[in-house]
């Protein structure tokens, strides 16, 4: 069975992917931009265990810029791996056996032509 505080951290990481499922919308200059998070796997992270977010990202006109950043316990982690097929981006990383008990946040950032939309979540490592 499992304990409060277990359930208080899926709680917690259901109503942050709830709110990251809004479409995020931006437009400026003739350029649209809208992001959907789609999913966030495994949730919560789990130290030495591959992460992944998965985001649908539209452009209108043409295809724009998509970058993934990550940080562990207040610091930046460059060992991820950011792959965009059609419209569907995709932020890989193997969470470090280092991380656990510690803060992982994510975020993605999508722009065209000075349009900009981000988004990021936040979890704790188990």
């Amino acid at each position: 069975m499992a304990g409060t505080s277990d359930i208080v951290s899926r709680a917690l990481g259901a109503a942050l992917l709830a709110a990251a499922t809004l479409t995020s919308t931006a437009s400026g200059g003739g350029a649209d931009v809208r992001m959907d998070v789609i999913s966030a796997s495994p949730r919560p992270p789990r130290a030495s265990r591959p992460f992944e977010l998965v985001a649908r990202v539209e452009f209108v006109p043409a295809p724009g810029s998509i970058h993934c950043s990550v940080r562990i316990g207040g610091n930046r982690y460059r060992n991820i791996r950011l792959t965009w097929d059609g419209s569907i981006a995709r932020c890989v990383l193997r969470v470090p056996v280092s991380a656990r008990g510690k803060r992982l946040v994510i975020g993605l950032v999508a722009s065209l032509a000075g349009s900009r939309v981000r988004t990021s979540m936040a979890f704790t490592v188990s």
